[in-house]
C-alpha cells in the first residue's frame, strides 16, 4: 500500500478552519422510533482497519470528522503506521485551527515548496516554525522525511497548547510519578511528564512504548484528541428517565427529549460549549457547511430533513436563511452552500440546524457562527505598501471611531500591530512582525462586542 500523507489537502480556500469541536449529542424522536441523534460539524469517515473494537476508533474518527486525518486511497487509516515529521507538522496545525497561507515562508531548506496548488509540506511547516511548535534539526533543517518519535510529537503537542491557550497545561507538582519513564529524557522529559499529568497521554499503553521510537498513526490520532479535548472539554452531562431528571452542568446547554410510541426516551448528552466560527469575504467568499444526523451509537440517519436557519447578530446587508437543505443522505450528511453577495456587506451570522422543523420531539442545534469580512477593496479604506511595515486605516469611517484596530494575515491570525482609530485622523501603526508584499491579502479587525453595532472584520490587499 502506497504512503500517502497522514492529513488530507485541503481544496477550500485559505479562510477555512476547521474547528476544534463539535456541538455533541442530543436526543430527536424520529417518525415512531426513539433515537438519540446528534450534530456535528464536519465528515466522519468510517475505515475498514479501525473497527469500533479499535483503542483508538474514538480518536480516529472524531479526527477524520474535524478534518485532521484522513485515510489512504484503498479508504484504509493505517492506525500502525508511522508518520513522517512534515506530515505531523500538518496535523498540528490542522488540530490547532492555525491560519495557513502562501506568506508562511518555511525557514527549513530541505523542507520542499508545495507551490500555490498547495500549503504541504512548506507553508505548514512554517506556520509550526513560527509559533514555536517545533524548532527543527537545526536553524536550517526539518529532516521532514524522517519518522516522528514519541518524544518529538509530545513537544510538538505541548509547545501548541502552550500556545493556544497559555497556562491550561499545569506542571506535576513535586513528588509527582507518572507510569513510564519518559520523564528522563534530557530534552523532552519535562513535556512529557506534564503530558502526562494533564492526560495527554490518556489511551496509550506508556509503560510499554519505547517514548524514543516511531509515532504510529493511531497513537498520534490519540494524542490529538486528547489535545482537543483538554482545549475545550465536555460542558453537560444530562440523563433524562421516564421519572427524572439530572443534570451536572459547567456551562450552558440544552437538551431535547422525545417521546414515541414506547414513552420517554432515556439518554446521556454531552454538549460541547461553541459552535465553529468561520471568516468568509462577503461578496467574494461562499461558506459550505454539513449537518449530519447520528443515532445515540454513532450510525447514520439517512433520509431525515434537515432544516438551517440563521440569525444576523450584528451588522448590514447580510440575508438570513431559513430553509429546508433536503435529506440526508446514506451517511446522515447533508450540505449546503451559500454566500452574502451584497458589496459592502458585514457582520455576524449565528447558523442553526434543525430536524422536524422545529416540532415538538425535534432537535436544534446552533453550529457555525460566520464572520461575513467587509470587502474595503473597492473603497481603500485600509492600505498597506509593498516593502514596508506599515498599516493605515484612514480618516472618516466613523463606526471605528475609538477603537482599538489590530492588523492580521488572516483573521485569528497573528496580531501584527494596533492602534487606537479615531476617525477625524489617520491611524498607521507598525507591523514590524511582517514586511508586506503586492497583491498579499490583510485583514483589520476591530475590538468590538458581537451585536454591538460595530463591524468586526474588513479586508483589503497590498497593491
Amino acid at each position: 500500500m502506497e504512503q500517502r500523507s497522514a492529513v488530507p489537502i485541503p481544496s477550500v480556500s485559505r479562510r477555512r478552519r476547521r474547528a476544534l469541536l463539535g456541538v455533541g449529542l442530543a436526543t430527536l424522536t424520529v417518525a415512531l422510533l426513539i433515537s438519540a441523534v446528534s450534530f456535528a460539524l464536519a465528515e466522519t469517515t468510517a475505515f475498514p482497519d479501525v473497527p469500533s473494537t479499535h483503542p483508538y476508533h474514538s480518536a480516529i474518527t472524531d479526527l477524520a470528522s474535524r478534518g485532521v486525518v484522513s485515510g489512504y486511497t484503498d479508504g484504509t487509516f493505517g492506525p500502525g503506521d508511522e508518520i513522517r515529521r512534515q506530515q505531523f507538522a500538518k496535523m498540528i496545525v490542522l488540530a490547532g485551527g492555525y491560519p495557513v497561507s502562501e506568506s508562511d515562508i518555511c525557514p527549513f531548506t530541505d523542507v520542499e515548496i508545495g507551490g500555490p496548488a498547495t500549503f504541504f509540506p512548506d507553508n505548514y511547516v512554517a506556520v509550526c516554525a513560527a509559533r514555536g511548535i517545533t524548532l527543527g534539526k537545526t536553524a536550517t533543517t526539518f529532516d521532514p522525511y524522517t519518522s516522528i518519535t514519541r518524544l518529538q510529537v509530545i513537544s510538538m503537542v505541548m509547545r501548541a497548547a502552550d500556545d493556544l491557550q497559555p497556562g491550561l497545561l499545569a506542571a506535576p507538582p513535586d513528588g509527582w510519578q507518572g507510569a513510564s519513564n519518559w520523564d528522563l529524557d534530557a530534552t523532552h522529559g519535562a513535556n512529557a511528564a506534564r503530558a502526562e499529568y494533564n492526560g495527554l497521554l490518556a489511551g496509550l499503553e506508556i509503560s510499554t512504548l519505547a517514548p524514543n521510537g516511531n509515532m504510529t498513526r493511531g497513537e498520534v490520532a490519540q494524542v490529538l484528541f486528547n489535545l482537543l479535548i483538554k482545549l475545550a472539554p465536555p460542558a453537560t452531562t444530562t440523563t433524562t428517565t421516564a421519572g427524572s431528571t439530572t443534570t451536572t452542568t459547567a456551562a450552558s446547554t440544552t437538551t431535547t427529549t422525545g417521546t414515541g410510541s414506547g414513552g420517554p426516551s432515556t439518554t446521556v448528552t454531552t454538549v460541547k460549549p461553541a459552535p465553529q466560527v468561520d471568516y468568509c469575504i462577503a461578496g467574494r467568499e461562499s461558506e459550505t457547511i454539513t449537518p449530519k444526523v447520528r443515532d445515540q451509537f454513532g450510525n447514520p440517519l439517512p433520509g431525515v430533513e434537515v432544516f438551517l436557519t440563521s440569525e444576523i447578530l450584528e451588522g448590514q446587508g447580510l440575508v438570513s436563511l431559513n430553509l429546508s437543505v433536503g435529506y440526508t443522505d446514506a451517511f446522515g450528511n447533508v450540505a449546503h452552500t451559500w454566500s452574502q453577495n451584497t458589496p459592502g456587506a458585514w457582520g455576524v451570522e449565528r447558523v442553526s440546524a434543525k430536524v422536524n422543523n422545529g416540532t415538538p420531539g425535534g432537535l436544534t442545534s446552533v453550529y457555525r457562527i460566520v464572520q461575513w469580512v467587509y470587502d474595503d477593496t473597492p473603497t481603500d479604506r485600509i492600505g498597506a505598501v509593498a516593502g514596508q511595515q506599515v498599516v493605515s486605516v484612514f480618516d472618516g469611517y466613523a463606526p471605528w471611531n475609538g477603537l482599538t484596530l489590530k492588523a492580521y494575515l488572516n483573521p485569528k491570525g497573528v496580531v501584527l500591530g494596533s492602534g487606537t482609530y479615531v476617525s477625524s485622523t489617520d491611524l498607521s501603526f507598525s507591523t514590524n512582525l511582517h514586511t508586506w508584499v503586492s497583491t498579499q491579502a490583510f485583514f483589520i479587525g476591530a475590538a468590538s462586542a458581537d451585536g454591538d453595532g460595530n463591524p468586526n472584520w474588513m479586508y483589503n490587499v497590498v497593491p
